[in-house]
């Protein structure tokens, strides 16, 4: 009863954010994100987190209305070592955002952008321990209890990991042709969810229907579906560690 619950929800969410979508309504999809009322318990940041926001789309966004925001959410982005970092994460109807905000300055120290266009997919739901990895296998069980969302793109968003430059490496040393790799992928996760585990499931929906409604909105009209995803750890045991100690959280204040 209680999955059959959260289905219904979810539907209900992603019809409420398409409709108007497919009508070019940005500003009805923004407000149903806003979840003002709490009828679909979607995340809330609080008055720092929106400040932060708010300055993040100051910033990063150009000037003379061209682009409409949707929502902005702070996030856990999984780096190339499978570190996870402390970012906000800006929805709009033509780009997504990647951005690293200091909290006790203010500022915006880094940020990226890619455009909806360049979006192959996007993937939800939980992750799988990847099976060629000791330090997955070791933290199968907490790896398997996450959960979160990918998004796909053609060109690299980001470092590469040690894991792609061995796979890359490993044809010379074979002796075979090289297999270009023709996608790649940057994951997110709910910000603080260590805390609040449930938070996961009830984020990667969020994200999922947001992006349904910024496909539409952009035209770019990209599959976004859900998937059980294997998860390496590039790191190993230190990115573990690292993730357990919250290195990667830059300010309390967040």
């Amino acid at each position: 009863q209680v999955c059959r619950n959260k289905m219904e929800d979810f539907a209900m969410l992603v019809h409420k954010l398409t409709e108007p979508a497919k009508q070019g309504d940005s500003a009805t999809v923004r407000e149903v994100l806003r979840d003002s009322k709490r009828l679909h318990f979607l995340w809330q940041p609080t008055t720092v987190q929106q400040e932060a926001i708010d300055k993040c789309i100051d910033t990063c966004l150009p000037s003379g209305g061209g682009e409409q925001h949707l929502k902005g959410w702070v996030v856990t982005s999984v780096n190339e070592w499978g570190g996870d970092q402390e970012r906000i994460f800006l929805l709009t109807d033509k780009r997504c955002y990647r951005i690293k905000f200091d909290f006790d300055s203010k500022q915006v120290t880094a940020s990226k952008a890619i455009e909806l266009s360049e979006v192959i997919r996007v993937e939800y739901g939980s992750f799988k321990a990847a099976k060629a990895s000791l330090t997955t296998w070791v933290w199968k069980k907490e790896i398997e209890q996450q959960q979160g969302f990918r998004i796909f793109t053609r060109e690299l968003d980001g470092n590469k990991s040690i894991n792609a430059i061995a796979r890359e490496q490993l044809p010379a040393l074979l002796g075979t042709e090289p297999t270009p790799q023709e996608e790649f992928y940057r994951e997110y996760r709910a910000f603080g969810a260590e805390e609040e585990p449930w938070r996961e499931e009830v984020f990667a929906q969020e994200l999922a229907a947001a992006f349904m409604a910024a496909s539409i909105l952009s035209g770019a009209n990209f599959d976004v579906r859900p998937a059980e995803m294997d998860k390496e750890v590039p790191g190993g045991v230190f990115s573990m560690f690292y993730n357990s100690l919250s290195l990667g959280k830059y300010s309390k204040t967040a």
